[in-house]
């Protein structure tokens, strides 16, 4: 038999591609002498440099930048051929840089930089995985790094999450001409507009440490800002799908003529892993936690649809099973978590690698068994 192993990440846990080691040493236990190729997947946030990367034989650099409170940082990037890079906001203003939420002081300056410096370098065509950002602040603090200026009165203003309601009015005489020249495009799979009840910031606002009470405050700088920049630029993009990801992110980017891509098929499609399901038996994919919310286009269920269509069998192994998570069998044949027995978070993360084996290994008895 062929088993196709293509999860995504534990978040803040394992990487796709430990994730798919310990799915591998769960199967070779049981199917030793079976092929088993391992694709480690993401859908725009943590470990999409890295399957990008892999998946097309690129190279993995480094360059020199700021966090999201502006302190310096070495985060890294892809080099997919000589033309193209790809970037993670996770690695630059999100959790992998730090577990800190401060959205009032948090500013995606950081992401607007590395695009200048990508630029510099010579590089025509960006993508920018969208997830796992810690900011809010509508994508403003890439534009100002990439020549945005912001004024409060005459006095030209730094911005942040927090002060977005101070700025009078914007100015974009500045802005990088090389952005004229270069195609962005935006790997996502987050769907919500920048404003509104299911925009940037009653969505995720609470994730990157927006209190309740501050919700609506936070929302209406944004609805600020972003009104004095459409007037400026003469861009809409306030209702535009994927101008919510990543704090506002998407619409910072939008607004410079970045095309939106819907992340998982995006990187699948990338990576030809149709090529890989044709003659194979057997899926097994996973993800952090799975609940209704992973059949509205989380990678396991964009992929678990692919292999049903070559009539491979699905099956999802995540760290946690959350609300209707039943639901999702209508895509796999198997629905199942790590945890063996009651444990805490912290427990199931520090054993996250042989629970996950042990899963997948338990898993292959059953299908040893059907197989018959």
């Amino acid at each position: 038999m062929k088993f196709i192993v293509a999860p995504d990440s534990y978040k803040e846990c394992l990487s796709a591609e430990r994730v798919a080691e310990a799915m591998k040493l769960g199967i070779m236990n049981v199917f030793p002498n079976d092929e088993v190729v391992l694709l480690p997947l993401a859908d725009g946030g943590e470990g999409t440099v890295n399957a990008l990367v892999n998946g097309l034989n690129g190279e993995r650099r480094s360059l020199n930048t700021v966090d999201m409170y502006l302190r310096p940082i070495e985060t890294h990037y892809g080099v997919i051929d000589a033309h193209t890079a790809v970037i993670e906001v996770a690695s630059i203003i999100g959790m992998e840089v730090s577990k800190e939420r401060n959205p009032h002081l948090a500013t995606s300056y950081g992401v607007g930089d590395v695009i200048g410096q990508l630029m510099d370098i010579g590089f025509k065509r960006i993508l920018v995985g969208l997830g796992g950002s810690l900011t809010n602040d509508g994508g403003a603090g890439l534009l100002e790094a990439l020549g945005v200026q912001y004024f409060r009165g005459n006095e030209v203003i730094q911005v942040n999450g927090g002060n977005l309601n101070e700025i009078t009015h914007v100015d974009v005489s500045q802005l990088n001409p090389k952005l004229q020249s270069i195609e962005i495009q935006l790997i996502s799979d987050v769907n919500n507009p920048l404003i509104g009840e299911n925009g940037a910031t009653y969505t995720f606002g609470k994730q990157k440490g927006i209190n309740d009470d501050e919700l609506k405050m936070f929302e209406l700088n944004i609805e600020h800002y972003s009104g004095l920049l459409e007037e400026t630029i003469e861009q809409h993009h306030i209702q535009t799908q994927g101008a919510g990801a990543a704090g506002g992110i998407g619409y910072g980017l939008l607004m410079l003529g970045a095309n939106m891509m819907p992340g998982a098929a995006y990187i699948i499609d990338l990576l030809k892993v149709d090529q890989h399901l044709q003659d194979a038996d057997y899926l097994i994919t996973g993800e952090g936690m799975s609940d209704f919310q992973t059949a509205y286009g989380k990678l396991p269920s964009v992929i678990a649809k692919r292999a049903n269509a070559f009539g491979v069998k699905p099956i999802l192994i995540s760290g946690s099973l959350g609300k209707d998570y039943l639901s999702l069998l209508d895509d796999f044949i198997s629905v199942q978590s790590i945890m063996t027995h009651p444990m805490t978070l912290q427990e199931a993360m520090h054993n996250a690698s042989k629970l996950i084996q042990e899963s997948t290994q338990n898993t292959c008895h059953m299908i040893k068994r059907l197989e018959r």
